[in-house]
């Protein structure tokens, strides 16, 4: 599972040959939507936007996951909204 930030990420991800993509609609993660991924996937890769509310949100979910499932993260370059 790839995990992005809007609508637009998911559907660029797709376009490129990912299906297996979740949109959390902003840069951070809820409880809710933890507990829905953590019962589906067992490994995930966060791809958040390039600027600090995505690093931020990388590595707050980075943190939550990693404890949880295997978890690989993408840093984009400064300014790179996927």
């Amino acid at each position: 599972m790839i995990v992005v930030e809007g609508y637009f990420d998911c559907m660029r991800v797709h376009q490129a040959g990912f299906p297996g993509v979740v949109v959390l609609m902003g840069a951070s993660l809820s409880a809710q939507q933890e507990s829905a991924l953590l019962k589906r996937f067992d490994q995930a890769i966060v791809l958040l936007d390039g600027d600090a509310a995505g690093r931020a949100g990388t590595r707050s979910i980075a943190f939550r996951l990693s404890r949880r499932c295997s978890l690989n993260t993408v840093d984009l370059p400064d300014g790179i909204l996927e």
